[in-house]
């Protein structure tokens, strides 16, 4: 029988950084020290998946040029409730140009200029994008620290995400205008298309006339008109959590087969104040069957203090939207009693570095 002559330290690198992601701090560090090989690895995979949640730690990779010596490794960049300094913004754009997914979650002075630019800089290889923003329950700006995400500071890096195949917006003031940027040709990136009024006209605010077969051919045929080009030929996943001001219409818009060709995954949360409610939820699911929804429920009050009318219990719109997700195979259902937690949001996004908590 002959032997084989690969030892622990011939491996490929690919092989490494998949078990390094089972060690614990501890033991990746140790294992480091075995040899070059391990320790090369160790730092290509340290750096691909970057978390960064300090100030200080951005300082002490600049002081130290880590970030510019292994720019190369940096395939996955997440920022964690940082306030980003002029000269932070500058470094991450001299840097970050090979990046794959990119993570801003509750950051402090993001402007829409350097949006625009860490975007464009890595346009060829960017895949992932989630920006999380932080709200409380009165809507008010007081006591949060981070930037607010909107459509003015979003707008300017659309153009850019052309090879996007996930993109995540949540905890935002965003409205439809950002939807109608999506789905529109980069050719005209910002003449939205309106609704034939004989759709608008069959949906009246208040009321929900999706049940009506009429009034769902007249929907789906109002969003069928052709557009220049597929602005997203890629994208296949939209997460809109806590996205409170996007509206049944504008949510409407993303489904032409002339828009996102490959697009077939939506999370979105309850509201029945623009329409995001059971019987449009059932709409979606029964007119886009090769769609899969996650439909998240809040349990706020928020919308009995804006409307200024009594409206179903929490747990009554979670037992009808429970049914629907057993009747339908492309529904699924959660529920939360308050806005997800910060250990939550990092979770729901994927990080899940060794060094995340250090």
């Amino acid at each position: 029988m002959a032997t084989s002559n690969v030892s622990a330290s011939s491996l490929p690198n690919e092989i490494y950084l998949s078990i390094f992601t089972h060690l614990s701090k501890s033991n990746l560090l140790a294992a480091s020290l075995v040899c070059h090989k391990w320790h090369i690895s160790f730092i290509s995979f340290l750096f691909s998946n970057l978390f960064i949640k300090s100030s200080r730690q951005l300082s002490l990779l600049n002081k130290y040029s880590l970030l510019k010596r292994h720019s190369h490794l940096i395939l996955s960049l997440s920022l964690f409730k940082l306030h980003l300094s002029p000269q932070d913004k500058q470094l991450l754009l001299t840097t970050c140009k090979n990046l794959n997914k990119l993570t801003l979650i509750k950051c402090c002075n993001i402007d829409s200029d350097f949006l625009r630019d860490i975007i464009r800089n890595n346009k060829n290889s960017i895949e992932i994008f989630n920006i999380w923003g932080e709200r409380s329950i009165n809507n008010s700006r007081i006591n949060i620290n981070s930037t607010e995400i909107n459509d003015e500071l979003l707008s300017p890096m659309i153009e850019f995400c052309g090879n996007l195949r996930e993109l995540r917006i949540c905890g935002a003031e965003i409205t439809d205008s950002i939807l109608i940027r999506l789905i529109s040709s980069l050719d005209d990136p910002i003449s939205p298309r309106n609704p034939s009024s004989s759709s608008v006209d069959n949906y009246n605010s208040g009321e929900s006339n999706f049940n009506s077969s009429s009034s769902q051919d007249l929907l789906v045929n109002s969003l069928s008109s052709p557009i220049l080009s597929h602005t997203y030929p890629h994208l296949h996943s939209l997460d809109f959590t806590e996205c409170f001001n996007l509206t049944a219409f504008g949510i409407a818009e993303l489904f032409s087969p002339d828009n996102l060709p490959s697009f077939h995954s939506l999370t979105l949360q309850h509201n029945p104040q623009n329409e995001l409610d059971l019987e449009f939820f059932e709409f979606l699911a029964d007119s886009f069957k090769s769609h899969s929804f996650k439909i998240i429920i809040l349990n706020s009050k928020r919308f009995d203090e804006k409307n200024k009318k009594v409206l179903h219990t929490f747990a009554r719109i979670t037992k009808d939207l429970e049914v629907l997700g057993t009747k339908k195979d492309n529904v699924h259902v959660i529920k939360h009693e308050k806005e997800m937690d910060d250990s939550e949001i990092l979770c729901s996004i994927g990080i899940s570095s060794p060094f995340m908590y250090a």
